[in-house]
Formats: C-alpha cells, structure tokens, sequence
C-alpha cells in the first residue's frame, strides 16, 4: 500500500521512522516486528520526491525461502496494511 506523505510534517525520515518503532535496514529500507520474532514484520520501502515522502508498506509474513532470492510470503493490502498505514498518516498530522 502506498502513501504520499509531507516532507515538512515528517521532518527527518529515519528519525521519523524511528519513533514508529522501525529500524533502518541495510538496504536503506525501514522494518518493524509484528510479533515476537523476526517475522512477520512491516517493511517500509521510503523515497523523498521534492517536498513529498512517498511511503510504500507491507507484511513479510517469513524470510525468504530460497538462498539468493528476495521472494517471500507477504501481504500488500488488507485490514492490517491498512491499520498501519494509518498509524504512519496520524503520525505525520
């Protein structure tokens, strides 16, 4: 699910990110655990377009299965694409 979101209401994006409970990936991605182990956690793909952050999020729902892919079970939309979305629009109010 994607969102676009103001660039001056989010302010610093990991910093932003982070008080949502996400932590900067490697891949310059943001994550968030759902439960109680690694998986299924949110994952925020962030991109800054002039005075916009464009904020696209899903469920990994587990790691991917085969070694060298980036292939995974994972939710793009629904109830709980949804509720976190908004959680991420509310914060930048």
């Amino acid at each position: 699910m994607k969102v676009a979101l103001s660039a001056i209401r989010v302010g610093n994006v990991k910093v932003f990110f982070s008080r949502l409970g996400y932590h900067l990936e490697r891949n310059g991605s943001y994550s968030r655990r759902a439960g109680t182990g690694q998986f299924p956690r949110y994952h925020a793909y962030v991109e800054l377009v002039g005075d916009t952050v464009r904020v696209n999020v899903h469920l990994d729902a587990k790691a991917a299965s085969y070694v060298g892919t980036s292939a995974h079970a994972g939710e793009y939309d629904g109830p709980l694409i949804e509720t976190e979305m908004a959680r991420i629009q509310a914060a930048a109010q």
